[in-house]
């Protein structure tokens, strides 16, 4: 197993992965109308984040998108003013790391926050921006836009080899699991 890794989250700050535990409080079955009472709730009178990867990304989907569902480790982040609801898994082949997450700031936020290194793009119709910074080794971010703030995908490679890996390997694949991740997020809060 992995000693923890310190990933560049999708809020620009770095989150240790340690493998928290979470207790997941669900009311219904997530994938039905009903509402479910979110596991971190911030103090702020932002939107709740209404999409948790922990629990609204089915395991055959992460299997697609070639990642083990049985190294889902959490990545929450909650704070006061905002709340980001995270996951993080290991590929099957064990050569990426990816950290899920879902939360309440603004796209204006994200937008602003990304816009040295961003790239708009589109997700399945939904606006997303390919984040790409070559300073940042062996990494690549993606976030999509949501009707509570953002998801995004924080991809990390861990090279079969001694140094980095090429710059055009960092993002490569990374739209397709975004693809793939985005039919289950909920088109309106």
């Amino acid at each position: 197993m992995r000693q923890p890794l310190l990933w560049i989250g999708i809020t620009s700050t770095a989150i240790a992965l340690v493998g928290c535990t979470a207790s997941a409080t669900t009311e219904t079955d997530p994938h039905t109308s009903s509402t479910r009472i979110p596991r971190h709730v911030d103090q702020s009178t932002r939107p709740q984040v209404a999409f948790d990867p922990c629990l609204d990304i089915p395991d055959e989907a992460l299997l697609k998108a070639g990642y083990d569902a049985s190294s889902e480790k959490n990545a929450d982040f909650p704070a006061g003013s905002y709340t980001f609801l995270g996951c993080s898994y290991d590929s099957v082949d064990d050569l990426y790391g990816m950290n899920a997450l879902s939360g309440n700031i603004s796209w204006a936020e994200e937008q602003e926050k990304s816009k040295d290194h961003a790239t708009p793009i589109e997700i399945n119709g939904r606006r997303a921006l390919l984040k790409f910074n070559p300073e940042v080794r062996n990494s690549c971010d993606l976030s999509m836009e949501t009707s509570y703030g953002m998801f995004g995908l924080t991809r990390s490679i861990f090279p079969d080899h001694a140094g980095p890996a090429p710059e055009s390997e960092w993002c490569a694949g990374l739209e397709d699991i975004a693809r793939i991740f985005e039919r289950y997020i909920p088109k309106e809060g």
